[in-house]
Order: structure tokens, then sequence, then C-alpha cells
């Protein structure tokens, strides 16, 4: 069983955790500002090399922050009753980060704690934050920016992340029978994905009718018939993979076919235009040609085509002009749909030979049906299938 695991405060983690940091100063050196909040549970991961700060995953905040100083200081600060698991199992200090607890009872005086922490001893005083934070520059889409590209444990971590996950789904769709409900489903790959380390970040199960009715099929007591599709976006180390997989009971209906086809032509089309370099509108506009040439012009506006992804389920979601450039080692999850059909993995491009696009969601004893798509003058790769039961 593949799991997403990882030895906190290992040698990999301050690895990691030294090179976020050299970016992280780069950056506030190069914008002569004295220091940087990190309050997201996305940018905590980030910086701290797959770290977490979350106690409610809902909330984009986490318990604990980090603070950066041009000076290549760092701390966490956190309140007092989370300092102990965050010393033992988060090993932050291991990481080169000074904790500093507050009394969880005021709150209210964080906010200064870490803006304290963050300032440099000038008159002026420029303090960055990754939110709103009174006082701090807007710092959310700089940090964003700099977490796209992915360096090489990142890599290997989302590799395992994407791996259980792909797992974690296509297990639980092949524990699917007719008569479970949704909700069931959601429960099966729930428990798939916690057993492996991942945390569901976003579990949608449609049956039947309401694949055609629905694009963001939350689940419910309706009951499969002959059809389900799942998705899933789960969670490990800050990162998040995603994909989705389509079940028909008995076979697949000729028109459910035909439009599946076109659905993986269209997701090929946009995953072999991502590349380091490339402009996200102009691979959006290819994407709008294939569904045009397959007959539906106008089902891109149903629903939202993905983009890139890693630290957040879309780091940005990429539209008609587009102006988002893709960077070396990025992530991106492209989902397109013809009413019925869905096509979606997570891949990581790069210009390096070999590893110019990589299927992330994927693990090599899968099972799962695929067809080769080829598309003319950028290549071929294997999209998923509808898996007939």
């Amino acid at each position: 069983m593949y799991s997403y695991t990882f030895e906190a405060g290992g040698e990999v983690q301050k690895r990691e955790a030294a090179a976020k940091r050299e970016i992280i100063t780069g950056l506030l050196q190069k914008n002569k500002v004295d220091g940087l909040i990190l309050n997201t549970q996305a940018n905590f991961a980030w910086a701290s090399g797959g770290a977490n700060n979350w106690v409610s995953i809902a909330d984009a905040n986490g318990v604990a922050s980090l603070v950066f100083k041009a000076d290549g200081a760092a701390y966490a600060v956190l309140d007092n009753l989370e300092g102990p698991r965050f010393e033992s199992e988060e090993k932050l200090g291991r990481l080169g980060f000074e904790l500093i607890e507050a009394p969880w009872w005021e709150s209210d005086k964080r906010g200064r704690l870490l803006f304290d922490l963050a300032r440099g001893h000038g008159k002026l005083p420029q303090v960055a934050s990754d939110n709103t934070m009174e006082g701090t520059l807007n710092w959310a889409g700089e940090v964003a920016h700099a977490r796209w590209s992915l360096i090489a444990d990142e890599r290997d971590r989302y590799h395992q992340v994407c791996r259980a996950a792909a797992e974690a789904l296509e297990s639980t769709c092949l524990e699917i029978t007719p008569g479970m409900s949704e909700w069931e489903v959601a429960g099966y790959l729930s428990q798939a994905c916690y057993a492996r380390g991942l945390v569901p970040f976003v579990t949608l199960v449609a049956a039947d009718d309401r694949i055609f009715n629905y694009r963001h099929p939350i689940p419910t007591f309706n009951t499969i018939d002959n059809y389900v599709m799942v998705v899933l976006c789960a969670k490990g180390g800050g990162l998040i993979a995603n994909c989705t997989r389509l079940v028909h009971f008995g076979p697949v209906t000729p028109d459910i076919l035909e439009k599946q086809r076109h659905v993986q032509t269209i997701d090929a089309t946009f995953n072999l235009n991502t590349k380091p370099g490339a402009v996200a509108g102009e691979i959006f506009a290819k994407a709008q040609q294939a569904y045009a040439y397959a007959g539906y012009p106008n089902e891109w506006q149903l629903h939202h085509q993905g983009g890139a992804t890693g630290y957040a389920g879309r780091e940005y979601r990429a539209g008609p002009g587009s102006t988002d450039v893709v960077v070396e080692w990025q992530a991106f999850a492209w989902n397109p749909s013809i009413t019925g059909t869905k096509s979606e993995d997570t891949i990581l491009v790069s210009s390096e030979p070999g590893h110019e696009l990589e299927i992330l969601t994927r693990y090599p004893e899968s099972t799962w049906p695929t067809v080769t798509v080829s598309i003319e003058g950028l290549g071929s790769m294997e999209r998923p299938d509808i898996l007939e039961r």
C-alpha cells in the first residue's frame, strides 16, 4: 500500500527548510523588506518542508505562524497549548526555527508579537505577510509565486502524496457496488486517504443522473445504479493531489464513451501544451479549439478547466486571456469535462529531458484502464478510461 510518510525533522526536511529560508531571505533582501510573516497552512507547509500547522483543515490560517528576517533569523510563534506537540512531533527546532509561545488567552497580542519579531530597527520598518495583517505589506501573491517551482525534495514528497492519493481513489472505486449511496462512497474514500496519511481536501461523488446535472456534486444519499464519478483532492505535507475516476457497471453506453474520448483528447491537449514558458491563456485557447473540434464549443463554460496546483488545490485557475507563465517544475491539474464525463490527473512539467511531463497521480501496480491519446505535433500520453465492472 502506498502511504505518505516522512521523517519529521529528518535530514530531507531540514535540507528543504534551509532551501526555503534561502529563497525567502533573498526575496526580503531584494525588496528591502525587514521580515515576512507566514500564517496560512499552505505557506507554513511550503516554508517548513512539509510541516503542518493546522487543527481545522477548513481554516486558511493555521495555529502557528512562521517569521523570517532579512538577516536569516527564523521563528515559529504559537499558542502555549500547541508548544509541546510542535516541539516533539513537528520538530521545528531541528529545522532552525526558534519556538516562541504566547498565552492562548491573549490571542489579541499575537499579531503584535509577530510584527515585533519581523520588524527591523529602521525608522520606517517594512514587514510583509501572506494575508491582510494590519500594518504589513500583502505578499500573498509574491509568496505563492515563489512556491510554484518545486525543488527536488519537494518533488519527491509530491510523488509520494500523489501516488498514495491515486491508490486511495482507485481502490475505493473497486469497492463500489450498485445500491451504495454517494455518502458511503465518500466514507470509503476518506478512510482510504487517512489510512495512507492523507487528508481528503475535496471529495465529490455523483451517481447516474447527478453526473449529468452537476459539475461539483457533493455527496448525497442518492444511490448508485449504473454509473458513478469520484473526485479527490487529497493533502499531504501541504501538497495537494487532484484526480478523477469514473466507474460504469455493465458496458459503457456509446454516447458516454464518445464524450469520454473527446474529453480525453481535450485533457491531453491541455497537458501536452503545458510546458515551461507557455502562457496559461494560450494553453487554454488550444483547449477551447479542441472543444470546438469535438463539437462542444461552449462546454468549457460550464465548469472551470483547472490550472496550476501544488500547495493550493488550484494555485490559479486558467481561463481566456490568463497571463500566468508556466515555470520549471510546476504542477498542474487540468479537469476538462463534457456533460456526463470528465478527465483529471496531477502532472509535473519541466524542460529536463525525460521529465518533460510526469503524471503524478499514477502508481506502477495500478490496473486502471487507460487509452493512449495522440496530439499532432505534441506527442501522446495515457489518459484514464472509464472502468467497466
